[in-house]
């Protein structure tokens, strides 16, 4: 990869995808608002999706924006020059996650080229765009910085903003995530709580705000370790945070007694379904920094995918052999779920084995913030990037009577409309929880139909040389 081993910048980026054949540029005049979404949807049909740059934005000269730089995971993994396929990928990202290398605060950088401090009209200062068809807020995806009030431990994550006026946006901080720990420490203390929106920030700084890290844990040393090199930081103007010092765009601002609420949604990101509408908590804006000619990094919801829960996989995958060592041999958070189904392989060697993939399969369901709502454990011979073998394997060897274990109601995700809509009448978002063991029983696996096969045993035949029986058209059409 030359030199972007080291770590790209959002730019660089951008000039990787280039390179190599997977941006198109658009440089006729796009609305933002309704314009760029329906652009974006329509080229994220085709499979590779590529990088999009609107250079071209009605209403804001020198802006561009970008849109599905993430839609597409071998393009990701090229960033880091890391495998795109399966166990290899997660290896490496589990080791950055367990080499971190902490961030460098810097003097000032590239996002400090532009400062406004005084009349900020956001709406007119920075492109948004809609949500979705149907909805009519404007909103960024940002990644948010904050800090905790105490102990001044700092957060990473990715919390979309929408605009209520001209001066405040909401920041879906939600109580149970840990920017929401964080905030609910600053309303016990009765403080104001700093917030920075990052706008067009490193890849690494993505993937990482995006993981379901450990709380405590800083995210700016994960996306240092994926970029093999510290983050640079740099002092807000009006806030006591730091933020990456080669943002395109950086809102500073608090969230303040008596904490107000603003209005918000619905936001079909991750699920697709247009949801719940929410009353997030709301942010005064109090400065903007940006660079010149600056890029807005766009994430369309309903249409293009953003396939960032690299991080989240090896974290998954790391709880689950702190918590059973080897007995699990590799977990898969589904990508049409995104974080809502882990499917865990397993492998029983003995008979003292036979109910810890029940525990496993508990484990799983403590990742992140009450995400993860369905478990399937599988056997090791069964591959868990291939739904259809998945699929199989519940067929065959769970029997729902005995293998399917239901927690009947715990904490869920506004995101999925079944836990979401409990809102409506004033009841918590919770859900049932679901573990389907879809491991062949010890006692089933040993018991011989004839010596050396068991019932679960597979058929098989010999392979062939298919030179002995094709011709050469054939066997290049179809080898």
């Amino acid at each position: 990869m030359g030199k972007f081993q080291d770590g790209l910048s959002f730019r660089e980026a951008i000039e990787f995808a280039e390179a190599n054949g997977e941006l198109v540029r658009i440089t006729k005049p796009v609305e933002p608002f309704k314009g760029i979404p329906r652009v974006s949807v329509e080229l994220c049909k085709r499979r590779p999706s590529p990088v999009i740059l609107f250079e071209n934005i009605e209403g804001f000269d020198g802006f561009k924006a970008c849109a599905a730089m993430f839609s597409d995971k071998e393009r990701i993994a090229r960033f880091f020059n890391f495998p795109s396929e399966g166990f290899e990928g997660k290896m490496c990202y589990l080791k950055a996650l367990e080499n971190p290398i902490p961030p460098k605060v810097v003097e000032t950088g590239p996002c400090k080229e532009n400062i406004v401090t005084g009349d900020i009209d956001i709406e007119k200062l920075i492109p948004s765009h809609q949500g979705a068809q149907c909805v009519n807020h404007k909103y960024y995806q940002p990644v948010v910085v904050t800090k905790h009030p105490r102990t001044g431990e700092v957060n990473v994550g990715i919390f979309r903003s929408s605009i209520q006026s001209k001066n405040e946006v909401t920041v879906n901080a939600r109580w149970n995530q840990h920017i929401g720990l964080q905030l609910s420490a600053a309303k016990e203390e009765g403080v104001p709580f700093p917030v920075a929106l990052c706008i067009g920030v490193a890849p690494g700084i993505y993937v990482a705000g995006c993981a379901k890290m450990d709380y405590g844990f800083n995210e700016f040393e994960f996306a240092g370790a994926l970029m093999n090199k510290p983050v640079e930081l740099v002092k807000c103007e009006t806030v006591y945070l730091e933020v990456p010092a080669e943002s395109e765009i950086v809102i500073e601002g608090v969230i303040e007694p008596p904490y107000k609420h603003g209005n918000e949604g619905p936001w079909p990101e991750y699920l697709k379904y247009l949801g719940m509408n929410i009353k997030p908590p709301m942010l005064r804006i109090t400065a903007v920094t940006h660079r010149n000619d600056p890029i807005n990094n766009m994430f369309v919801p309903g249409g293009v995918p953003h396939i960032l829960g690299m991080g989240t996989q090896a974290q998954l995958f790391k709880r689950l052999r702190n918590f059973a060592g080897e007995f699990v041999r590799d977990s898969w958070l589904t990508p049409a779920t995104v974080f809502h189904h882990a499917v865990v392989k397993v492998k029983k060697t003995e008979a003292h084995h036979e109910g810890l993939q029940t525990e496993v399969g508990f484990a799983a369901l403590s990742l992140g913030s009450a995400m993860v709502d369905t478990v399937t454990l599988v056997d090791d011979d069964i591959n868990i990037y291939d739904y259809s073998q998945i699929d199989w394997a519940v067929a065959t060897r769970c029997n729902p009577a005995k293998q399917v274990h239901i927690l009947p109601e715990a904490r869920s995700h506004q995101n999925n409309p079944i836990a979401g809509v409990n809102e409506l009448f004033d009841e918590p978002i919770v859900r049932g929880k679901m573990i389907v063991d879809a491991t062949i029983p010890w006692k089933y696996r040993v018991a011989e139909k004839s010596p050396g096969l068991t019932y679960f045993t597979l058929s098989s035949w010999d392979s062939v040389d298919l030179r002995e029986y094709l011709d050469k058209e054939s066997l290049q059409r179809w080898s």
